[in-house]
């Protein structure tokens, strides 16, 4: 009877629930959203929460080797979670020591102690170190250099991580001990000749510097009590310094991939990390050098959270925190302890003469708010806590508001009387410097049965500011004070008005129920809508979108009801580029009343023979994308798309179901896709593929382990549905780290290509596939990326960003661009801090420049067509700090920057080299910021029906080039009847006659048009037309033409006011930041280290989006021999054919050689592939 009463809390002969195993049936799985474990892996299980350990296997996470903690879940003893049916949220985490993580292939994965002891279950993995990318093997790659630069830097360690489990706890310890291995030579130790001792924390080191034949032992990391530098600890003080004062440490921790299906919370930021980070960085901050620190580190989802944190060593008295150098949504790199050995001599033996190095930390599982874990914090620090209690209701009925979260703020005026949330957030931000959000307490919490709106949570004595709110975060309670002291418990009673209700229906220009966007702009009192977050309160879990944007409701019905927060709004509805807006400008929605919203969205733009389309798109199945696949398909329809691919990183997904189970066929079409993911090579995308939906978790994935390029879209293709060949798509083939044209080290100016340094020894390298279908012109919202900017830009862009930067009053923010205008770049408002009015300059100079990169005039083209340095040589041109004050000379002004590449431009060479792939565009949607749908693909079609659109045309419509990328603007093109991916015959010495359409809806336009022909700028056209005109133009357009066959590209731009997406397209809040970026930024702020890194000029990556097309090429064939010669050889980046036995060097470009295995140009790289996986590091939402 006991045991069938366990889960009630019988007290006698519980079970032992202990243990620790290697996972021999799916029965004994966790199962979740984002599980990752498998039969072979590892479980650790007690009596209240369950965790699975990778085996040594590559990862299927986001993370690089096995050995991983992947799937944490509360022990639900319900019959619905059995059988591998849990919750689980998380994605990984694993321990870091100089940026080197484990790998367990290189040792073993084992149970130490199986738990039947009822004391401990452990799970022991051990590896020696590698480091995450290669971007930061420079430790490594340097390594003898380093040796005169500082002393005794450890870039070579080994790792054995025990994860600890014991009953009635709701967290694992990790406990990691950091070995440093023998150095070369130590056997010739006269102590070592006869010793077989086995040491588990390596042999002791003697005074001579030689081993002995006797155990050393572990000395513990310190624990971090305040901002500590990364690259300090792990490279100590330069030998050069006149009086050094540390050696090369280790600076320690873990990798946590908390994944986009929970929200990250630390004490203080409360959820809003991308602001807590880009605060940082705009404050001139590098969180390498200094980075952020919080107490602890938490995320919630749902139905369960996570947690991390650390606690003192016997010997410490300071509070510890966790130093934190990189922190996204998705991934984020925790620093727990740290020790420096002194360059004297007092401290050898105890740390010198040391070879391993132990630190331990806490993972905790909790019942899915953050109180749940901040209670298990504060219990194994001991820290003194009384509680607060109480139910959240209705203020007018008294009714429950069932689960309800409360909010726990610092109070930072203990003497006055709060009346909103958001005084309390304002008074924090100038005391304490951020918000101030202490701890968050779900009423109801977990997945009990009972929803009456009860809340209890566990608090430090301290005077706090409690607010409550419904479920959805939008109705927010008046704040109540309250003092909380050590064992006593204070009951509350927040009270909650009424929502207001907002009763919608949309329909069509015929009457029918149309699906739509509708979007809730906050308006001020004066009935101007407010700016960025409004009244969204993003560090309040809600999400951010900016635009002042409090709300958007997606409707795939188009008829339904919705809970508003009371205030003052302008509602917009929508249903993407090609239809009207319908807008309410100014409402006020009151407290328990309900306002009928009537209204009609009509089709504009005539879009006929085209098809909309998004082929890059997350979801859920994505470890860095939270997004249900119901309200992603929903997502697509409201702006407007047709037909959408489902691209999750290395996982098929299938939404035609989800598509049917909402009667949406006749708006879209689906097909299955998958971004392959690959660590060093790029991502790729195919479609269609054979989903199957037995083969768990990846259902038929190619696996790219070890793959060149060309094997990874051979296993793509080899992957798709019965008797198609899938089209392959290169994504975002300029984004640096996770871009394959990028990391090919091509040159955009010879087209040739330079093995990047870092990546000299992988053989993945050898030769360059140039075997696929399509690329991305556009990914995501990143302008920054178009075009290659010109030397002026960048050099007067940095100029005044640094001037900003420098300014200490609001005078000094007067002509701090003088190339742009004398005064202030944004007006500052009267309450605006110095460094909001900072901010305001800074984000209007990002535009500014931003507009001047994206557009080109002749004299700026005919430099880039001119130039004549590859891009290395050209850099020097682009030094900043070279020009000084003054301006750029005219002779180099107008050259390109040869730092950034734009895809653009590279499209234009890749045409005059007869390197003819499709140009597409991808929303890399992962979130709801980046919109599907912008931007898009239009493809041509010969139905205008999603329900009848076959996916065999549609491949080969795109590899026929017959589509264009587009934000928004509808473009048709044709010459001679001929349009876009065909060949027009038009004579030697004859006129191209151009037939130019452009329409965009009434609520943006196109305010200039450039023509390019061949790769000049052959025609710049200002249309005239006003941003409410449907038809921005239309007309004949004459081109003179070279003597030889040559194209045709359109470009089209809307950069004014009212020409912009605004307000349906979200603004870029924040620029792109990714951990390469970082680190490499950190590494060239380090004296003597920057001589090897040396950080790129930026150029502005946040903004908000204009008009912009750019059509793939019409070809014209001067000779009429039916097809387009291109005037200039292939590209020699790619592998061609040659024959191993001929004696011709001139068979291969450049420095490439003939390759005898492969048959065709390349790098005779050595060795063998390392079996590693991506590591996407992505900011902020993961979108990458």
């Amino acid at each position: 009877m006991c045991g069938l009463l366990f889960s009630l809390g019988c007290a006698d002969d519980k079970p032992n629930l202990l243990r620790a195993k290697k996972i021999e049936t799916r029965a004994e799985l966790i199962g979740g959203p984002v599980a990752m474990a498998d039969i072979g892996d590892f479980l650790l299980e007690n009596d209240q929460i369950r965790i699975a350990i990778l085996g040594a296997r590559h990862s299927p996470a986001p993370g690089v080797f096995g050995g991983s903690l992947v799937d944490a879940d509360l022990r639900r003893p319900n019959l619905p979670f059995n059988n591998a049916q849990g919750r689980d949220r998380f994605a990984e985490t694993f321990p870091i020591a100089n940026l080197l993580v484990p790998d367990p292939e290189t040792a073993e994965i084992s149970v130490v102690n199986d738990g039947a002891d009822g004391k401990e279950a452990i799970v022991r993995v051990s590896g020696k170190g590698a480091f995450l990318f290669e971007a930061i093997g420079v430790l490594d790659v340097y390594a003898d250099l380093l040796k005169f630069l500082f002393a005794d830097v450890k870039s070579k360690v080994n790792f054995r991580t025990d994860y600890v489990l014991r009953p009635g706890e709701r967290y694992v310890t990790i406990r990691t001990t950091i070995l440093l291995p023998e150095p070369e030579g130590a056997e010739t130790c006269p102590n070592l000749k006869d010793c077989t001792v086995d040491c588990p924390f390596g042999r002791a080191l003697g005074e001579d510097g030689c081993f002995q034949c006797e155990c050393g032992t572990a000395i513990p990391l310190v624990h971090y009590t305040e901002p500590v530098s990364v690259f300090r600890t792990i490279l100590g003080d330069a030998l050069t310094d006149p009086a050094p004062e540390v050696k090369g440490g280790v600076a320690a921790g873990d990798f946590m991939f908390f994944g986009n299906q929970n929200d990250i919370f630390a004490p203080g930021m409360g959820y809003d990390e991308d602001k807590t980070v880009f605060d940082a960085l705009f404050a001139g901050r590098d969180t390498f050098q200094q980075p952020l620190e919080f107490d602890f580190v938490a995320a919630s989802g749902g139905d369960v959270s996570y947690g991390y944190f650390t606690a003192k060593n016997d010997d410490e008295t300071a509070p510890p925190v966790v130093n934190i150098p990189i922190f996204t949504s998705a991934s984020t790199a925790f620093l727990s302890g740290y020790r420096n050995c002194l360059h004297d001599t007092k401290d050898d033996a105890d740390c010198d003469r040391k070879r391993a190095f132990v630190y331990e930390r806490y993972f905790v599982v909790g019942q899915g708010d953050i109180d749940s874990v901040a209670k298990v914090v504060h219990s194994v620090r001991k820290t003194p806590v009384g509680q607060i209690k109480g139910y959240v209701r209705w203020s007018e009925t008294g009714q429950p508001v069932p689960n309800a979260h409360v909010f726990v703020f610092a109070n930072p005026d203990t003497k006055r009387s709060w009346k909103t949330v958001d005084e309390v957030v304002e008074e924090n931000l100038k005391t304490r410097g951020d918000v101030g959000m202490m701890n968050v307490v779900d009423a109801d919490v977990g997945l009990g049965q009972i929803e009456d709106g009860d809340f209890r949570g566990t608090l430090p004595e301290g005077d706090y500011v409690v607010v409550a709110t419904d479920e959805s975060i939008t109705n927010v309670s008046a704040p109540i004070s309250v003092t909380v002291k050590k064992g006593q418990i204070k009951t509350l009673a927040p009270g909650l008005l009424p929502p207001a209700k907002v009763q919608y229906r949309i329909s069509d220009e015929t009457g029918k129920l149309s699906p739509a966007k509708i979007a809730f702009i906050s308006l001020d009192q004066n009935g101007k809508p407010l700016e960025r977050d409004a009244l969204r309160r993003v560090f309040m879990g809600t999400g951010r979108l900016g635009n002042g944007i409090r709300e958007i409701e997606m409707t795939a019905s188009g008829e339904g009801e919705l809970d508003m927060e009371p205030g003052r709004y302008r509602i917009v509805v929508s249903r993407g580029p090609e239809y009207s807006l319908a807008i309410v400008d100014d409402v006020i929605l009151n407290a328990g009343q309900k306002f009928t919203l009537n209204k009609v969205i009509v089709r504009e733009v005539d879009t006929s023979g085209w098809v909309a389309s998004d082929m890059h798109l997350h979801a859920r199945p994505s470890f860095d994308s939270g997004m249900p696949l119901e309200r992603r398909v929903v997502s697509a329809v409201v702006e407007g798309l047709e037909f959408a691919v489902s691209t999750d990183h290395d996982v098929l997904t299938d939404l035609e179901p989800y598509v049917r189970s909402q009667q949406l066929e006749h708006h879209i079409k689906t097909a299955v896709g998958a971004e392959v993911s690959t660590l060093e090579l790029g991502h790729y995308i195919g479609f269609p593929l054979h989903y199957d939906e037995l083969d768990i978790p990846d259902h038929g994935v190619h696996d790219w382990t070890c793959n060149s390029a060309g094997e990874v879209l051979n296993g793509i293709r080899s992957t798709g549905l019965a008797g198609e060949t899938p089209l392959t798509i290169v994504a975002h083939p300029r984004d640096g780290f996770i871009g394959y044209i990028d990391q090919l080290g091509v040159d955009p100016f010879t087209m040739d290509r330079t093995t990047p340094f870092l990546e000299n020894s992988n053989p993945l390298f050898r030769t360059a596939s140039c075997d696929f279908d399509a690329m991305e012109l556009f990914n995501s919202k990143r302008f920054d990326l178009m075009r290659t900017p010109t030397v002026a830009e960048v050099v007067d862009y940095n100029r005044c960003y640094a001037k900003i930067q420098n300014a200490e009053s609001e005078e000094a923010l007067d002509g701090v661009c003088p190339t742009v205008t004398e005064g202030q770049l944004a007006d500052c408002k009267e309450d605006d801090t110095l460094e909001m009015c900072k901010h305001r300059q800074r984000t209007a100079l990002a535009w500014e420049f931003t507009q001047r990169i994206l557009i080109r005039t002749p004299e700026e083209q005919a430099a880039a067509e001119a130039f004549e340095l590859t891009a290395v040589d050209g850099e020097e041109l682009c030094d900043v700090a070279t020009y000084g004050e003054d301006p750029v000379p005219a002779e180099v002004a107008d050259k390109p920057c040869t730092h950034h590449s734009g895809h653009i431009d590279d499209y234009f060479q890749y045409l005059q080299r007869g390197f003819l792939k499709t140009q597409i565009a991808s929303s890399d949607g992962h979130g709801a910021e980046r919109e599907p749908g912008m931007p898009r693909t239009y493809f041509r079609s010969a139905t205008d029906s999603p329900q009848q659109l076959d996916a065999r045309e549609i491949v080969d419509t795109l590899r026929s080039g017959q589509a264009f990328p587009t934000y928004g603007p509808f473009i048709r093109a044709s010459v001679h009847g001929k349009t876009f991916g065909e060949v027009a015959h038009v004579p030697k010495g004859q006129k191209a006659p151009l037939q130019l359409n452009i329409q965009t809806a009434s609520w943006f336009g196109v305010d200039r048009i450039e023509i390019y022909v061949g790769g000049s700028l052959a025609k710049v056209i200002d249309p005239e037309s006003a941003p409410q005109d449907v038809v921005d133009y239309d007309g004949l357009v004459e081109l003179d033409l070279p003597d030889h066959d040559s194209w045709v590209v359109v470009v089209v731009l809307g950069l004014g006011d009212g020409y912009r997406m605004t307000p349906i397209a979200l603004d870029v809040p924040f620029g792109e930041l990714q951990l390469p970026r970082v680190a490499s930024l950190a590494f060239s702020q380090i004296p003597l280290v920057s001589t090897i890194f040396t950080a790129s000029p930026p150029i502005p990556d946040w903004f908000p989006i204009p008009a912009f097309a750019v059509t793939n090429a019409i070809y014209f064939d001067t000779d009429n021999n039916g097809k387009y010669d291109p005037p200039l050889d292939p590209p020699d980046f790619c592998s061609r054919p040659c024959d191993p036995q001929a004696s011709d060097p001139a068979q291969c470009p450049g420095t490439q050689v003939c390759l005898p295995e492969e048959g065709v140009c390349g790098y005779a790289i050595e060795g063998e592939c390392e079996d590693r996986r991506f590591l996407p590091i992505l900011l902020p939402d993961g979108d990458g």
